[in-house]
């Protein structure tokens, strides 16, 4: 604890610096110097640690900075990807505890739903593929909870579709392949829970028609990958068999 305190000192002592410098996160809204230090830092610990500092433990206060927090990152997303990305983590983490979501069902949603337009970023997935599955498992369990979910079912619909789309992509499927699986066995639950199907009548079939939609594009895409590959060989057969001239 007194080496968070530590750092927490010194990060505030530096945040002049940062906001000198001319920044993408000098434009974003004002955040504590602390947490804006912890911010472009791009240590996920170190946010969780200023936010449970400056909220004094209360739920409603850290899921309020975890929103602030989450704006920056996606401002930050362009220019430093990664600090966007552990930026986002930290937020997400923050509003994945139930307390939060119960004080703060509002503030909840506005940061997974900020959270799931990060993920989808080429970029993001490329820099940090297990933290991006991570945050994806995170955001759809937090939509799935009725009270956040009731906030905007369009919005939860959405986090779900982006989440199971990052999970799925290439580049994070490789890296964590046990995503996709967790993902799809919070939708389907989803799907069949009978407080969000009451809040939102068509929300059964909105998540079955995320988990088809993609499931055909991968298949698409194993049937273009198969039909590359046995491209060449058809080729070499035909030559094989060619007369001489």
């Amino acid at each position: 604890m007194r080496g968070i305190r530590k750092w927490l000192i010194v990060a505030a002592l530096a945040a002049p610096l940062f906001a000198v410098s001319g920044t993408a996160m000098a434009q974003t809204a004002p955040l504590p110097p602390a947490l804006q230090a912890a911010v472009l830092s791009g240590n996920s610990n170190a946010i969780a640690a200023a936010i449970n500092t400056l909220s004094g433990g209360n739920p409603a206060q850290a899921a309020n900075l975890a929103a602030a927090v989450i704006t920056a990152a996606e401002q930050l997303l362009a220019t430093n990807p990664q600090a966007a990305v552990s930026a986002a983590a930290a937020a997400v983490q923050v509003v994945s505890a139930l307390p939060a979501q119960t004080a703060a069902p509002t503030q909840a949603m506005q940061v997974v739903t900020i959270a799931a337009r990060i993920i989808v970023n080429p970029a993001a997935q490329q820099v940090a593929p297990q933290t991006v599955a991570n945050i994806s498992v995170s955001a759809t369990q937090i939509v799935s909870n009725p009270a956040v979910y009731a906030t905007s079912p369009t919005a939860a619909i959405q986090v779900m579709s982006n989440a199971y789309s990052a999970v799925t992509s290439s580049v994070v499927s490789a890296n964590a392949p046990a995503a996709a699986a967790a993902v799809t066995q919070t939708l389907n639950a989803a799907s069949t829970n009978p407080a969000l199907n009451t809040t939102n009548a068509a929300n059964a079939s909105q998540v079955a028609q995320i988990l088809a939609s993609q499931q055909q594009q991968q298949q698409q895409q194993q049937l273009q990958v198969q039909n590359n590959n046995a491209q060449p060989v058809v080729e070499q057969q035909q030559n094989f068999n060619a007369s001489p001239s």
